[in-house]
């Protein structure tokens, strides 16, 4: 969910535009209160994505398999709170289907949602292993 302490305009569109003044801060990002980017800012910095369409399209990231466990969270509690937050459709590769060490993930929505839901996955896994009880989702 989306929470914006912004007064004009489109809330998604502030949240997840162009550069917005205020930086990294909370406060100012439009992300005040949502405890998923509040705990990620705090151990990677936000840049705003710079590409803003309605088009959806596909991206394909991959991550480490040793921290398949870490962005899932206990009961998919993170990957589901990173599919709310980012509104991106997010199917991560199974265990059957993996080759070496690296897992798939594919992300599906605006250019601006895939960007923010690249961005939740990589500063999740520079989270403390306990991430899921900090942010409140068990």
């Amino acid at each position: 969910a989306v929470v914006s302490t912004q007064s004009t305009g489109d809330a998604e569109d502030e949240v997840r535009g162009g550069p917005l003044p205020g930086g990294n801060n909370p406060e100012t990002t439009g992300y005040s209160g949502n405890r998923m980017m509040e705990q990620a800012q705090a151990v990677l910095p936000f840049t705003p994505s710079v590409e803003i369409s309605e088009e959806v399209k596909e991206k394909e990231i991959t991550i480490p398999n040793k921290n398949v466990g870490q962005v899932f969270g206990r009961k998919a509690a993170i990957i589901n709170e990173i599919r709310s937050t980012s509104n991106c459709k997010v199917i991560v590769e199974k265990d059957s289907e993996v080759t070496g060490e690296e897992r798939k993930i594919n992300l599906t929505g605006k250019p601006q949602d895939i960007h923010l839901a690249e961005y939740l996955i990589a500063a999740v896994q520079k989270m403390p292993k306990d991430a899921s009880f900090k942010l409140g989702l068990l």
